[in-house]
């Protein structure tokens, strides 16, 4: 029997499904980093309960500094890593009037609450997008966005930050 592959997008989408079912609402304070074990290979196509173990590492009010920080390598011990964030989102749309191309996603008119899964292992970056207003739906996305964050994301998996420290032995005549 052959081990089926699990694609960035189809393990985000599974992922977001069973945090979506355990989270309340899309008003999180605080970016979380989690730690996935994949424990039905099968099961994560099926988005079957039980398919993965998810493990809450870490939460930052800044999703850039929890990501960056060098405790959060952690993450490699495990089949992949989840970062979990909720925020504003608006329409990128070049039919909107200056005024409104320049106002933060929190402020335009025509905002939407959002709540982003990002996922990262050794087979790239998948995420999936829900929105507060339509909950039923998802859009994802299979490691075609770009921007400061998906670069983030990508370091955190690809190129951790390993922090060394050395220090005197206590007795250098022993």
């Amino acid at each position: 029997m052959t081990t089926p592959f699990i694609t960035p997008v189809s393990l985000a989408t599974c992922v977001e499904q069973s945090l979506h079912l355990s989270l309340d609402g899309f008003d999180l304070p605080r970016a979380r980093l989690y730690g996935i074990s994949i424990v039905d290979a099968e099961g994560v196509a099926k988005m079957d309960n039980g398919a993965l173990r998810i493990t809450f590492l870490a939460e930052h009010g800044d999703v850039y500094e929890l990501l960056e920080s060098p405790t959060s390598a952690i993450v490699r011990m495990f089949d992949a890593a989840v970062v979990l964030t909720c925020g504003w989102a608006a329409p990128l749309n070049e039919d909107d009037d200056e005024d409104e191309s320049s106002v933060a996603p929190s402020q335009h008119p025509k905002r939407r609450r959002v709540r982003l899964v990002v996922v990262v292992g050794d087979g790239g970056v998948g995420s999936v997008l829900r929105f507060a207003d339509t909950p039923e739906d998802i859009v994802t996305d299979a490691g075609v966005a770009q921007g400061s964050l998906a670069d983030a994301v990508t370091n955190l998996w690809f190129d951790p930050r390993v922090v060394t420290t050395r220090s005197a032995p206590d007795n250098l005549n022993a």
